[in-house]
């Protein structure tokens, strides 16, 4: 199943001239970072990323991924840029209770990560 959010319809960015593919799985980090890892898929990607920039004002050097798909998660790259930066924040509009930011956190917790973490929902 693809799910889109309508408010990315208006979006604009750069798009390769030549064919291209995004690989199915696969996390991307939208930038790198060492303080703090930041989880954020969907729409949440761009407030995640704007976000990371206000941070990096104050000195702190946020880790944005967006994760692509949720399943099959890309949790190998979540847990690593988790135990490079030791915290760990989840931004998502789903609810707190029961929303899949919840699968993130165990995800990590279950790697026997040992972070800092919390999560942002609606």
């Amino acid at each position: 199943m693809f799910i889109e959010h309508k408010l990315l319809y208006a979006t604009k960015g750069e798009v390769p001239q030549n064919s291209y593919s995004i690989p199915f799985g696969k996390a991307d980090v939208k930038r790198k970072g060492t303080d703090l890892t930041i989880v954020a898929y969907s729409k949440m990607v761009l407030d995640a990323l704007e976000a990371a920039g206000e941070l990096e004002k104050s000195g702190i050097d946020a880790e944005v991924i967006d994760p692509r798909t949720l399943n099959p998660l890309d949790s190998v790259t979540i847990v690593d840029s988790v135990r490079k930066t030791g915290r760990l924040l989840v931004v998502y509009e789903a609810c707190r209770f029961g929303g899949f930011g919840a699968e993130i956190v165990a995800t990590v917790c279950d790697a026997g990560v040992n972070a800092r973490i919390r999560r942002v929902a609606s």
